[in-house]
């Protein structure tokens, strides 16, 4: 005897099994909405966990140009100063 015959004589046929049966078209409604309700709950969560992620990434890549932009215009800046600097200095030594 294979093992689903042993299960399927295990089983007694008691009023909760009968009405069970009896039922059987309210249960498959009951068991799709259920279904339904968790895809869409799914769905939804998904949704956000990617939204989330989308927004972090975008501040992250905003954040770092924001830095890099301000490096470059400290390095202009600093340039600048050094020139002017080495030119002042040209200039006093010209005056002694």
């Amino acid at each position: 005897m294979a093992k689903n015959e042993i299960k399927v004589r295990r089983r007694l046929i008691d009023d909760t099994t009968l009405q069970r049966h009896r039922n059987y078209s309210l249960l498959l409604k009951q068991h799709e909405r259920k279904k339904r309700i968790q895809r869409t709950k799914r769905f939804f969560l998904y949704s956000l966990l990617i939204a989330v992620v989308v927004i972090l990434l975008l501040t992250l890549v905003s954040y770092i140009l924001v830095q890099l932009e301000k490096n470059r215009e400290l390095k202009q800046g600093h340039d600048k100063t050094s020139q002017v600097i080495k030119k002042l200095s040209k200039d006093s030594f010209t005056v002694l």
